[in-house]
């Protein structure tokens, strides 16, 4: 992302899509690694906490079987500890379910009806949460 762009300044609706913007949020929280440890499952927890977070692996794009380098811790959440069936509790705060929701969801993009009905938070709530000039941890509207 180029730090110079701007975002939209057109108020989100209900209907308006969002998404972790993982490039935005690694430029401007330097403890987020930090942050994904805590959602690691407990296995991976164990794992990674006598590694290196910092490393990259190679995955295979299953539609396009092309090679790519990814973050390893980030693609271990996502595809492994994010799909336990605990991971998303009731327990939480709710830029956290928020969060986690998106990480098990593949960080398809979801509005706030969407992730209202997948979490039972009020939709409202989480516009007003996500919808502010305050950014939490990189959730916020899809850009074209």
């Amino acid at each position: 992302m180029n730090p110079t762009s701007h975002y939209s300044l057109v108020k989100p609706t209900l209907e308006t899509p969002f998404h972790i913007d993982f490039d935005w949020w690694i430029e401007h929280d330097a403890n987020w690694r930090v942050f994904l440890l805590d959602f690691l499952c407990d296995e991976h927890h164990a794992i990674y906490a006598e590694k290196d977070q910092n490393i990259e692996i190679d995955y295979v794009d299953p539609l396009t079987a092309e090679v790519k380098r990814v973050d390893g811790l980030l693609h271990t959440l996502v595809t492994h500890c994010a799909k336990q069936e605990d991971f998303i509790s009731g327990n939480t705060t709710l830029v956290n379910t928020i969060f986690k929701t998106f990480l098990a969801n593949n960080n398809q993009p979801l509005n706030a009806q969407q992730l209202a009905e997948r979490t039972g938070k009020s939709a409202m709530t989480i516009l007003r949460t996500f919808s502010g000039t305050q950014i939490f941890k990189g959730i916020r509207p899809l850009q074209d």
